[in-house]
């Protein structure tokens, strides 16, 4: 990072993501960081990023320009939507007669890659993206949990790397790296473990509520269950975590599961329990707890 006094900041996006950050960084009232602007199409989004900053709004420019918050700035932190992301730079580096060469301009999305930034570059600003390993299904909730949240960065050169890093510490982070072309495949992980996960959730609520367990009684119990796996996967990790029936090698459990799927359920409905089956298999194989020959009598069960 430039040898910068203080960075002034901008956010263009008022959403769930701009908003937690824009609240965190002028909550702690950092000696070397302003937030000058806020910019979002939405006056609703601005409305409530206002309400939320609360005290911490005196002096901050709410505006639906987003070229104008970031002329307030020496760091543009784009937390639009991904698609959007192209569009926005490009909307606010479109004069080619003005000089950005002490701008940094960072975007927050997991899966886009710094290319979406080529406008900014071309006009000689420092480029690079954070994104937060997090769910921000309420903002209240991610700005009390965001310490400690892990942070993954991608930089351009040196000098982004040093504003990302400092950034992410400004925010209570940590960092773990990500290569440029390998975005999507790091943010395909995110959406695995937060996204799918809801939709297992829901599949598991599914089949209680086939055999007449209401949904709101099968989440209580199904959420002790998830709890407990991510408390042991926290201390002993995924593999060593693995618990039931496939654990075990039993397979005439898991005959009388596909038996009721059949009897029971299309051939739709029982697809992702095989699939998972599957891959379940695969981390008692690799932790050795089955043998081969269950191994193998247990995947032509799940491929029927």
């Amino acid at each position: 990072m430039r040898k910068t006094t203080i960075i002034y900041l901008c956010v263009i996006g008022a959403g769930r993501v701009g908003t937690t950050v824009s609240c965190t960084l002028a909550e702690k009232e950092l000696p070397n960081i302003r937030l000058k602007a806020i910019s979002s199409r939405s006056t609703e989004s601005l409305n409530r990023a206002k309400e939320i900053l609360g005290s911490k709004a005196t002096g901050v420019i709410f505006t639906r320009e987003n070229p104008l918050a970031a002329s307030l700035a020496n760091c543009v932190l784009i937390c639009t939507p991904d698609d959007t992301i192209k569009d926005v730079c490009s909307e606010i580096f479109k004069d080619k007669s003005k000089n950005f060469k002490k701008y940094y301009v960072i975007h927050f999305s997991g899966s886009k890659s710094l290319e979406v930034l080529n406008s900014a570059r071309a006009a000689g600003a420092e480029i690079a993206s954070i994104h937060p390993l997090k769910s921000f299904a309420s903002i209240q909730d991610a700005i009390k949990s965001l310490p400690g949240t892990v942070f993954g960065i991608t930089y351009s050169s040196a000098e982004s790397k040093k504003m990302a890093e400092f950034l992410v510490k400004s925010l209570g982070g940590k960092i773990i790296e990500v290569e440029n072309k390998k975005k999507p495949l790091y943010h395909a992980a995110a959406c695995v473990a937060s996204n799918y996960l809801v939709a297992l959730i829901n599949y598991a609520v599914l089949i209680h509520k086939k055999i007449g367990i209401k949904p709101e009684d099968s989440l209580k119990g199904l959420l002790g269950l998830v709890e407990g796996t991510v408390s042991n996967i926290k201390k002993m990790g995924t593999k060593k975590s693995l618990t039931g029936p496939i654990a075990r090698g039993d397979v005439d459990t898991i005959k009388e599961h596909i038996g009721s799927f059949n009897e029971f359920f299309s051939k739709e409905d029982a697809a992702l329990y095989k699939m998972m089956g599957i891959e379940t298999i695969k981390i008692a194989q690799q932790n050795k707890w089955i043998k081969e020959s269950t191994v193998e009598e247990l995947k032509e069960i799940l491929k029927e």
